[in-house]
């Protein structure tokens, strides 16, 4: 699969990332390599491939239940900050 530079400039639009023409060819010839890699795995044959073929009497099942209790020093012990028993984060919206 070839992608062309109208498609390279409409994904440019969408990630809102603004591209000259030598950065366009660039990505051009990089998406086209990725494309061509992803064309490499659809040609092989998977028919022969179980997923998830096991029996249910081989899986193993536990209640979900909570095992461990008040982890918060835990948790917190590497945080730079902290409010209110919480990771304090800077501002970033005004």
């Amino acid at each position: 699969m070839t992608i062309s530079l109208k498609e390279v400039s409409n994904i440019a639009k969408l990630s809102k990332i603004r591209l000259d023409e030598s950065e366009s060819l660039r990505m051009q010839s990089q998406l086209d390599g990725i494309f061509g890699w992803i064309d490499q795995l659809s040609e092989i044959d998977v028919s022969s491939v179980d997923l998830h073929d096991l029996p249910k009497s081989q899986m193993q099942e536990r209640d979900d239940v909570v095992t461990t209790f008040n982890q918060l020093k835990d948790v917190t012990q590497n945080a730079p900050q902290l409010a209110h028993d919480m990771y304090a984060v800077p501002k970033v919206v005004e």
